[in-house]
Order: structure tokens, then sequence, then C-alpha cells
């Protein structure tokens, strides 16, 4: 919806600047001939029903258009806000191998059924672009436009089935056809096209000209984000416009008016200009910020794929270290995920150093739909594999028969091809090892954690006279050093600094547990002279009497809920070192936010259980307190890239035990 906001605001500008040169303004309708294309599977999640057929339909639509003369009728710039009605009628006809008796033969014969799926969307469009008159003379005039639009008067969707075979089957329910799926179609979003488009401009009235015009609209993107769904159409309609005539010149102004006789005053003092005065800042306030110290060890396993761009070979700047593998030290990463991902090669390349006899093997993987683009599958994936051994060799010095590579069409455990981003996640490389070490996980032991009792930290903030204000800075310091900061325009508000963990890891670990911290406001005025203001309040240090283990098992591929070997094993490790007396267990399963809602719950909460009944046989003695599934509801990670999407499929075990 943004990019039609951004359209819209772009045709009004342009018709608005129009005032001072000849413009037209008109109305428009007609007649849609509407093509689906789909792959809509019959069931909703699963495309191994079947699909729907490419379909068309009959619509309409109508609205308001302006146009600005560039070039006189050689170029105008168009500009319109359109209705278009553009339904849809799929059918598609399954079999599934069944079979039932055929009351006339007496046999049983394959059962037969049609699915029909009918939408109405109706649009709401922005569109601009170029019209031209080319042949001077000639009424003929050509168009091309883009636009963007959203279904908001209307997106909804009735799906049916019918036995077409054999005849007098009837389903359980006692009918010949049924109603599968009706409602709203709320993963429909914006739509983007383009439109060529052929007319004539035709006099009728003195500044009125009848224009009939046909054309087609190519559909850029598809119409709902969780499938392939497009929608062109051939439209044919009529507009009338408007065209506003150029305004006549005025007429020659009268002769100026002899000059009056000079009149003799008596000069007036200039009145005096009121004084404005300056901002006062009467008050700045807050209360005590508090932060909390706890001892943590984490464990970061290793998500052993690299993901590769279509078609390409090329290893992302992001998976390439910068400094001197002299310097790399595994311990000195940062306690994040991500992070720590992004530096897999590095991190297997300085444990092969120590490791010398292990090896990598090292499995290049493509998806069919790259063959498409002309590529060969299997060179595809031998030269993305070749890649990851070439920049670990180079970087790191290491001999070639310390690596294994292998190649594969797809992925042994590939991710779904009906979504786009499952398709993003079969282009791979895959590592693997029979040295459990080299692709062990990342463990961050005893480190301090800094979390702030409360998110916000706000300051009240009292000013006189706040319209002389310009803008305010707020710094936080302690001592002389530079905490934090926040910057406004006009008078400061009630001030609320979000407290980051960047912002509450650089406090914990210098303060003492009583210390104070220093708020400067600065506020700065019409005729730039600043006004300050400080204040001075408490900030606290409360250390926890218990210690944090976490793991997060993010080796469970696509709808998986299966724990791998690998997985037990970081287990078994995890309850070892950390689980004792009074430990308590936390589970919390989660997906990624493809497929349906409440399968995915579904599956969050069966990992979470496979996880528990794991945990319980390990170690009886650990308190259980909580397990859940959230789905996709609490997405940690980024799910625009491929790496964020299988973080998210986890289960995160959080132990917490007594400190001795």
């Amino acid at each position: 919806m943004q990019s039609a906001v951004v359209m819209l605001v772009a045709a009004v500008a342009i018709m608005g600047s129009a005032v001072a040169q000849p413009t037209s303004i008109g109305i428009r309708g007609g007649y849609l001939y509407v093509m689906n294309t789909s792959t809509l599977p019959i069931v909703a999640g699963s495309a191994d029903c079947g699909t729907f057929d490419d379909g068309v339909a009959n619509g309409f639509y109508g609205g308001i258009t302006g146009e600005y003369a560039l070039l006189g009728d050689l170029l105008e710039v168009s500009g319109g806000l359109t209705y278009t009605k553009r339904p849809a009628s799929l059918t598609a006809v399954s079999t599934d191998n069944f079979e039932v008796l055929d009351p006339r033969s007496n046999t049983f014969v394959p059962l037969e059924r049609s699915h029909v799926f009918e939408a109405t969307l109706g649009y709401i469009s922005v569109d601009v672009g170029l019209r031209s008159r080319p042949i001077s003379g000639l009424p003929i005039f050509v168009r091309l436009t883009a636009d963007a639009g959203n279904p908001v008067l209307g997106a909804e969707y009735t799906q049916t089935e019918q036995v077409t075979s054999p005849s007098g089957i009837l389903f359980p329910d006692g009918l010949a056809r049924r109603v599968n799926g009706t409602g709203e179609l709320t993963n429909a979003g914006t739509s983007y096209g383009a439109t060529f488009s052929i007319g004539a401009a035709l006099p009728w009235l003195r500044d009125i000209e009848v224009c009939p015009e046909v054309g087609f609209r190519y559909n850029f993107n598809n119409l709902v984000s969780d499938n392939v769904w497009k929608q062109s159409y051939i439209m044919a309609g009529l507009q009338l416009r408007y065209r506003l005539s150029e305004s006549e010149p005025p007429p020659p102004p009268p002769p100026p008016p002899p000059p009056p006789e000079p009149v003799v005053t008596r000069a007036e003092p200039p009145a005096e200009q009121p004084v404005e005065k300056p901002v006062v800042i009467t008050s700045i306030s807050t209360t005590p910020l508090e932060i909390n110290e706890t001892v943590v060890t984490q464990t970061f396993p290793l998500l052993p794929y690299l993901f590769f761009d279509e078609g390409k070979s090329e290893l992302k700047a992001r998976y390439r270290g910068s400094e001197n593998v002299q310097d790399f030290r595994e311990q000195a990463l940062p306690k994040q995920t991500i992070p720590i991902y992004y530096r897999m090669l590095d991190i297997i390349g300085s444990r092969m150093q120590r490791l010398t006899q292990a090896t990598l093997t090292v499995t290049g993987t493509a998806d069919p739909s790259e063959a498409a683009m002309g590529a060969d599958l299997r060179q595809l994936a031998q030269r993305r594999a070749q890649t990851v051994v070439d920049y670990m060799r180079q970087r790191w010095g290491l001999a070639e028969n310390r690596f294994r590579i292998g190649t594969a069409d797809r992925p042994a455990l590939p991710s779904n091809v009906a979504y786009a981003e499952g398709v993003e996640e079969n282009r791979r490389v895959e590592l693997s090892s029979s040295e459990s070490a080299l692709m062990g996980p990342v463990v961050h032991t005893r480190f301090l954690e800094f979390v702030p009792t409360q998110l916000l930290h706000e300051f009240s903030v009292d000013t006189k006279y706040p319209e002389r204000a310009t803008s305010w800075e707020l710094e936080v310091r302690r001592g002389g050093t530079l905490i934090g900061w926040k910057r406004g325009d006009g008078a400061p508000p009630n001030v609320r600094f979000d407290l980051s963990q960047e912002l509450t890891d650089r406090l914990g670990p210098v303060v003492a547990p009583s210390d104070t911290l220093d708020a400067t406001l600065i506020v700065q005025q019409k005729d730039g002279a600043p006004v300050e203001a400080s204040t001075r309040f408490p900030l606290r240090k409360t250390v926890s009497n218990y210690e944090v283990s976490r793991l997060s098992l993010i080796v469970f591929d696509y709808d998986q809920s299966t724990i791998s070997t690998q997985n037990q094993q970081m287990m078994r490790y995890v309850i070892m070192q950390s689980a004792g007396q009074g430990s308590k267990a936390t589970i919390k399963g989660s997906t990624d936010r493809l497929g349906e809602l409440q399968y995915n719950v579904n599956l969050s909460t069966d990992r979470a259980r496979a996880v528990e009944t794991y945990l319980r046989s390990a170690a009886p003695n650990v308190d259980i307190t909580s397990v859940t599934g959230v789905g996709p509801a609490d997405l940690p990670y980024d799910n625009s890239l491929p790496e964020g999407r299988f973080y998210c499929r986890t289960v995160s075990l959080t132990i917490t035990t007594p400190l001795r």
C-alpha cells in the first residue's frame, strides 16, 4: 500500500502543478477480459493434491483521469485513480486414485471431482504514465502507464467441489456439490502492473473529446503473498476528456492617475517591538535506573548451510571474514546467534587448523527452477561447493585433501517449493564432518549478562515559552563518559530512552552496585542561544542469585520435529554442565512465518514436546516449569533471509540453577 500512496501523491502533484499550463481532466470506464495465471493448490498448504488451472473472467473498470501537457499533444503526463472489478474463476479436476461403486454398472470406478475457485477482487489503483499523439493531424494516441493498487473494496472467494463421475454419487453429507471454503482473501496485497493502450481522440463538444481506447495490462507480481497467482487483462473502454483552455491575456491597465500634491507631515517615532522572552527549563526529573547482572552460559549451534543467489555461485560478502586469521578468536565472537553464524567458515577453518586429521564434506545443491535460466544444475552445484572450498583453502591455508566435494540437484531435506522462500532456501551449500568437534556449537561460558529492570526510562520535562525553542538534545553521562543521547525538533517533550541491550552492556561492567548518572538537557532557541539544565539520578545494579544456561536447537529442517543425533548430544552436554540441585527448565518451540498459522503452532508444540521427552529421560530431577509452542508469534530473527527462517525453526531450552 505504501507504493500506491507514493504514486497517488505523485499524480496529485503532477496535476496540481499544471494550473498555469493547458491540462485536461476526465472520466473513464469500460470492459475487462481478465486472464488469471495460477498455481493455487486445491487443498490449502499442499500442492500434492493438485492445483487449479488458469482461467478467464469478465470485469469492468471506472475512474477519473488527468493529463498535463509537456509538449502539447505530442507528449503528456497522465495520471488516474481507478476502481477495477477483477474476478477470477479457476477450475481443476481430480481423481486422487480413489474408486467408488458405480450404481449403474455395479463396478468400482475412479471417483472424479471438479473443483471451482471463484474470487471477486475490487481494486483501487493509482496509475502514472505518458500519453502521446505521435503523428500530427491524426487523432490516434498511445499510452504507457504503471499502476499499483490494493483490494480495499473487496477480496472474497468461494471454493466448491462437485462429483462429476460416476453419475449419481453423492458426498457423505448427501450433496453432489458442496462448498469447501469461503471468506476473505487475507493474504491479498498490493498489485503492480503496466498497461499499453492505443486509442483515438475524437472532438465532440467545444472542449470535450471522446476517446475510445483498447489496451493490455501485464501484472508484475503475485496477487497473494503465499502463492503464484497473477492477473493480466485486456481492456476496452471510453474516456470523456475535458480540455482546460488557456486563460485569455488580461486587458491593458488604465493610465496611472496624476501624482498627488505632496503633503508635509511630522514623522512619528517607530513603535517599540515587543521583546520575546527566552525559553525557561523549569524542571527535569526522572526515576532511578536499575539493571540486573546474571551469570550466563549460552550454546550457539551452527546452521550448516550457506545460501546463494539465484543462478549464482559467488560467496556472499557476509560469509567472509575481514581480520587477519592470526587475530581470529572464537571466544571473542559476539554473543549473538546471527553474527556467529556469519563467521561459520572462519570458525570451521580455525578448528581444522587444530584438528589436523579432520576433513570437511562440502555438498553443493541447486533448485530445479534455476534450470529455467539455462543453468546446468550439477555444474552450478559444483561451482558453489568449489567456491566455499577455495575460500577456506586460501584464507586458512588448508590442503586440498582436507575437503570432500559433493553435488546434488536439490537438498536431501528440501524446503517447500510452493513458497518463493522455500526455493531460495534450496540454493545452498551443506557442510558436514565425521569429526563432531568440527561442526560443534560455539559455547560462551559463564559470561555476565546485564538486563534492564524496565525497558523504557522516562524523563519528565517542564518548560516556559516553548514556542521559542527550535531543537533539543538530552545527554546521559557517567562521570565524563557519554552513555546515551536523544535529539528532537521544537520544544522538549517528556523524553523516553529505549534501554537497548547495547546501552545496557556498556553500563553493566563499569558501574558499582550503587551509582549515579547525570542527564543534561540543552535547548536551542530561535536566536541561536542555548538553554541548559541538568539532573542527577541513582543507578542500581543487582546480582541474580541463580545461573542461566541456554541452548537453541536449530537443526530442525522445514516441517520437521524429530530431534537429530547432534541435537541430542548438545542437550546431554548442556544438561551435564548446568543442571544441578534445584534446577528449573523452560522449553519454547517456534517456527518461521511460512505456512498456515495453526499448523505452525502445532508443529512448534510438537518440537517442544520432543525436547521435553528427551529432557525428562536424561535429567529426571530437573523441574520443567513451562513447555509452549508459539508458532510464528515471536520471530527472533529476520524472516526475509533464509538463515533467519531456519534459526526460527527452533526450540529454546533454558535451565536456571541457584548459585551455591
